[in-house]
């Protein structure tokens, strides 16, 4: 079986390195980075609609931190750059496995499957083929759980939040957990590079802090399956127009405020715990379809308890989501919405959440009953 998986991993592989330099990479923030570097605001930019952000690369709507660890990138020529986000990219994705082949307590031939299927998914290819950051992301993500209640998890944590549209979930259920000091220092590191990035241009300090938050406002395309960008395109739909899009972040912020007092009821480990709040964090906040890499979390807690018939389910929702995203996609056109297909995603997405959340507590609930039981409070 892993023979056959992974020559049709190393084929899709392939296709998304091809398709990478096909399509261009557009949303590497290489020319954002570079931008930086030529001490130009590059949120004021796109904010501003000034000459100097090329309009067929994607909006800078990350933190500023991401933006100084890029600066280098921002120095080599776009082709060179393209070549080392994908190596990169790569790498992060074996990587990201080998921190989930410990957080979970995978076996080999686990590891390679899970390998091997985060290849051959549909998330990971577009992650190549147009330059995200999702790899990145999962990665510090993974990194912070790994080393949960260290030092080094709050720093990981803050690297993860660049891309802040997982920082709700995870921050409300820390704030709940009593992991003070590791949002603290999550916090101190994206303070840093906020500073780091104030040093290099001349925008107010407090403007600056704001822009990446005013650029996703008006130049992030819509999510495929989540309840954001269905709340926000409903609202539109009944009339709601100016209100739709703080209506939106109002519904987000009140579901996981009600989700993570949920969770910070039961005694979790911390890849149960990851993989609820991976899942309830794509389920609520806009994402489009490279963000699902983040189901690669679900299947390893999932594999890991193989041998209950309630995984099985789990499996055939990432299986959806992974593999079948071309019908997912067609709810979603730019900018231009299909509500009744964006409600089917939304609802398939869901449906997963809810199982998995009970498969989760259930398994949690009998995994404690052994005396090696690892929980956290």
């Amino acid at each position: 079986m892993l023979v056959v998986l992974g020559g049709a991993a190393v084929i899709s592989l392939v296709l998304g390195i091809r398709h990478a330099f096909e399509y261009g990479s557009h949303d590497l923030q290489w020319s954002d980075a570079r931008l930086l570097s030529q001490h130009i605001d590059p949120w004021q930019e796109q904010l501003s609609r000034l000459p100097h952000h090329p309009s067929h690369f994607s909006p800078p709507n990350y933190l500023h931190l991401f933006y100084l660890l890029l600066l280098p990138c921002g120095l080599l020529s776009f082709h060179t750059a393209q070549i080392v986000w994908c190596v990169g990219n790569i790498c992060l994705s074996i990587l990201v496995v080998l921190l989930l082949q410990r957080l979970f307590s995978l076996d080999r031939f686990q590891t390679t499957l899970v390998l091997c299927l985060l290849w051959m998914s549909a998330p990971f290819r577009v992650t190549l083929e147009v330059g995200q950051v999702s790899l990145f992301e999962l990665f510090f993500f993974c990194a912070a759980y790994v080393a949960l209640s260290t030092w080094l998890s709050g720093i990981c944590l803050g690297f993860s939040l660049v891309k802040y549209s997982f920082s709700p979930v995870v921050g409300l259920l820390f704030l709940l957990r009593g992991r003070i000091r590791l949002l603290l220092i999550a916090a101190g590191v994206l303070v840093v590079g906020l500073i780091g990035v104030h040093l290099l241009l001349p925008t107010p300090l407090l403007r600056l802090a704001a822009e990446p938050f005013l650029v996703s406002r008006v130049a992030v395309n819509p999510g495929i399956a989540d309840l954001m960008t269905f709340t926000e395109y409903f609202f539109t739909y009944l009339g709601a127009n100016a209100r739709a899009v703080n209506l939106s972040y109002a519904v987000a912020f009140a579901c996981s405020l009600l989700y993570t007092i949920f969770l910070s009821r039961f005694r979790l480990s911390k890849g149960a715990e990851l993989t609820l709040v991976s899942l309830a964090s794509l389920f609520l906040f806009k994402h489009l379809i490279y963000d699902y890499v983040f189901l690669a979390i679900p299947l390893s807690y999932a594999l890991s308890r193989y041998s209950s018939r309630r995984s099985r389910p789990v499996f055939l929702g990432i299986f959806v989501f992974w593999f079948l995203a071309t019908f997912l996609n067609r709810a979603i056109h730019g900018f231009n919405v299909n509500l009744v297909g964006l409600a089917i995603n939304v609802g398939l997405l869901a449906v997963l959440l809810a199982y998995t959340t009970y498969f989760v507590i259930q398994e949690e609930s009998r995994t404690r009953e052994t005396p090696d039981a690892e929980a956290r409070p």
